[in-house]
């Protein structure tokens, strides 16, 4: 049987079960042994923070349609080919793979969808290869130049490994974020943490979920920065303060998405390409040492709660099948 968590409701989720069926043409059922559990959009749904009839996502097959619920959201899981479908090798069966795909213990993936792991890289740190991604087009979209001083706004998981790849870059960086435990990591990652924020900066990239860090962001960038928004906000009002000095600033306020590339990349990146390199990158920045919990289908309550209502508790929250 497959084990689907659904969220049912703001702040509600189920385990559904259902009969596995065989893979159609062209496809294959994995079995995972894990799915990464995200605390800025996934937390949105779980909260009830987000906007009805939104796409959850405008690339990833499933989530097109307007956001309802019952939902069952998710796209960092990895897991074994199982079982082929007609005009599938047989020689798959036992691949290790990445798939976008929901939490449960058994998906169906069509073959072109599926990203193989090599055997250098460990379940733990290849269910992060979303947020790798995402942190890629991050510093992509935050595009520093050398000698500039970037600041980075949260240090939850995506916050960290974009802070790790903007540690190699001849800039001085700074991160801010309240929590303790994870100034500790960021320090641990070669990453100059300052709270409160820092006094001013180049480039700043706001990646904390609070709307006033984005306040904070546009304060310390100086005139013709960049501020690079990779938050989601959700439904929560966003109130900043425009009508001082940041009329006269010709600050650049960018908002970053993983779900397609810049058009100023576009000529020489593709997201095949992208997400390439972000596998790279996780051998590199090994980011499994993040993993503060782990969970079986039957607490995904706990699970969520944990992520979503006390991150000072946490850092990545993972599922275990």
């Amino acid at each position: 049987m497959n084990r689907r968590i659904v969220i049912t409701a703001a702040r509600a989720a189920v385990v559904e079960l259902q009969k596995l069926t065989l893979p159609p043409s062209g496809s294959v059922r994995v079995a995972n042994t894990i799915s990464a559990l995200s605390a800025g959009s996934e937390g949105l749904v779980w909260r009830g923070e987000m906007p009805e009839g939104l796409a959850l996502d405008t690339v990833l097959p499933g989530y097109q349609d307007g956001f309802l619920y019952p939902a069952c959201y998710g796209y960092s899981a990895v897991g074994r080919i199982e079982a082929v479908g007609p005009g599938v090798n047989k020689a798959l069966l036992g691949r290790r793979v990445f798939t976008f795909t929901q939490h449960q213990s058994f998906c169906v993936v069509p073959q072109h969808e599926l990203v193989f792991l090599p055997d250098s890289l460990s379940d733990d740190d290849a269910v992060f290869l979303a947020a790798m991604e995402t942190a890629v087009s991050l510093v992509h979209d935050a595009a520093p130049v050398a000698g500039d001083r970037v600041a980075l706004w949260g240090l939850g998981a995506v916050g960290l490994i974009t802070a790790s790849l903007l540690a190699k870059f001849p800039v001085s960086l700074t991160a801010e974020d309240p929590l303790p435990s994870r100034q500790k990591a960021a320090l641990a990652a070669g990453v100059t943490v300052a709270a409160p924020g820092p006094a001013s900066c180049d480039v700043a990239l706001e990646l904390s979920g609070n709307p006033l860090a984005l306040s904070q962001a546009l304060v310390a960038t100086t005139f013709s920065g960049r501020v690079v928004l990779g938050s989601w906000y959700g439904t929560r009002p966003v109130a900043l303060e425009l009508g001082g000095s940041f009329h006269r600033s010709r600050i650049q306020l960018l908002a970053s998405q993983v779900s397609t590339v810049s058009p100023e990349l576009s000529g020489r990146w593709t997201k095949a390409r992208r997400l390439e390199y972000a596998l790279e990158c996780l051998q590199v920045v090994r980011p499994s040492r993040w993993i503060t919990h782990r969970f079986p289908p039957n607490q995904a309550v706990q699970a969520y709660q944990l992520a979503g209502e006390f991150p000072q508790d946490c850092l990545q929250v993972v599922f275990t099948f």
